[in-house]
């Protein structure tokens, strides 16, 4: 898998209400709330970023003391199903990792990247997610319902990862990242929270447009 890495230090930001935003794309959220209200009680917290990138959301928590590491994921392909009755050679599918540390981050915000993971491969991508999270550090996810596939909008198998713009700690603007469109899973929700173990599950919302926001920390070892 192929990462575009960089390193956001500085940065201005003024917040406040976006005008150039349609209503029906800004939106609150209690996940981001809550994470932020923990993360940033830090003087300098580590913060990944998995994109599609917004360099207004970096500018915004480099200006409040975070250090920030950006990478474009791209979401890896279904793991190949071997041909029955065939014999074949064996199949090695190239593990999926994120070029990150063991326990860096204070926080990772995999924004929609967890619908364009495969099934059989969400469990992989979140174990990676819990891998580079330090002690006490959370995640946040969004995925869309079930329900957003029926009926009219069945064809919304393949679809871009949509940019989340931060506003302040709380609102946000989903838009288009204009990145190719990929395929896009739905995953139950308790498959999501399944996969999610051993991290704690600490709040699901549903937003008004069927995205589901999960967030979820990494609990420090009793001793």
């Amino acid at each position: 898998m192929r990462f575009l890495r960089q390193q956001v230090k500085t940065g201005r930001l003024v917040g406040g209400a976006d005008p150039t935003a349609s209503l029906a794309n800004v939106q609150a959220h209690p996940g981001i709330s809550r994470a932020f209200g923990r993360v940033f009680r830090k003087s300098k917290p580590e913060i990944l970023d998995l994109g599609p990138i917004s360099g207004q959301t970096v500018v915004y928590m480099a200006d409040r003391g975070a250090r920030v590491s950006v990478e474009e994921f791209e979401p890896p392909p279904p793991a190949p199903v071997p041909t029955k009755g065939k014999k074949s050679k064996k199949i090695v599918v190239k593990p999926l990792r994120i070029d990150q540390p063991d326990g860096k981050f204070d926080l990772v915000l995999a924004w929609e990247q967890c619908d364009f993971i495969p099934p059989q491969r969400l469990g992989e991508f979140i174990a990676e997610l819990r891998r580079v999270l330090a002690d006490g550090g959370w995640l946040l996810l969004f995925s869309r319902n079930a329900s957003t596939i029926l009926g009219a909008n069945a064809a919304d198998e393949t679809a871009s990862p949509c940019r989340y713009r931060l506003l302040d700690e709380k609102m946000a603007v989903r838009e288009p990242s204009g990145r190719k469109p990929e395929r896009r899973w739905v995953h139950p929700t308790r498959e999501i929270e399944r996969a999610l173990a051993p991290l704690s599950v600490q709040g699901i919302h549903l937003q008004r447009n069927q995205i589901r926001e999960f967030s979820a920390l990494k609990k420090a070892p009793q001793a």
